[in-house]
């Protein structure tokens, strides 16, 4: 029973909004901005020399930044090939990034703590690089990150995946 009258009582706890099992912590915006800035550096380090001394980049540059179809194609099997051998076993197995993992984040389901892997790949990442290729679909790409702003900060990619990432809790 608390007393309203008493100023020296201490201060009722709201625990409906502290993070458990059943509803744990989301992870903050600045968290995942940094999570996927250190993801996209990493897939930068490697696919850009391969660009580079492979003569693509010369390629591009001789023709204005642009490539064809066929050389279009076959640089988002690379580019995806790249991504799966960087980020597939976390993703797969942790539901977490290298990004992700550095910063103790992990992605879950909103009806179920485990993703299926197509819908965890699928949805959250090969549907968004897919559109990201297609002229003026590809402003999508604004719309996506700027959903973070939200109460509940999903993303686009989490609204479709059914998803949500926390701040995983440190292990002691």
């Amino acid at each position: 029973m608390t007393d309203n009258s008493n100023p020296y009582q201490s201060p009722a706890a709201d625990a409906q909004n502290r993070p458990t099992l059943d509803n744990p912590a989301l992870a903050s915006r600045w968290y995942r901005f940094f999570g996927a800035l250190i993801d996209g550096l990493i897939q930068l380090a490697i696919i850009g020399p391969i660009v580079f001394f492979s003569g693509t980049w010369a390629d591009m540059m001789a023709n204005n930044g642009a490539l064809d179809l066929t050389a279009t194609l076959v640089w988002f099997i690379v580019g995806e090939v790249i991504f799966l051998a960087l980020q597939g076993w976390l993703l797969f197995n942790r539901q977490q990034t290298i990004g992700k993992w550095l910063l103790g984040m992990q992605i879950i389901g909103m009806e179920q703590r485990d993703v299926p892997p197509g819908k965890l790949y699928g949805l959250r990442y090969l549907l968004f690089h897919v559109l990201a290729q297609v002229p003026g679909i590809n402003l999508v790409m604004l719309v996506d990150p700027l959903l973070i702003f939200r109460g509940d900060r999903r993303c686009l990619h989490d609204l479709l995946a059914g998803t949500q990432v926390i701040q995983v809790p440190a292990s002691r």
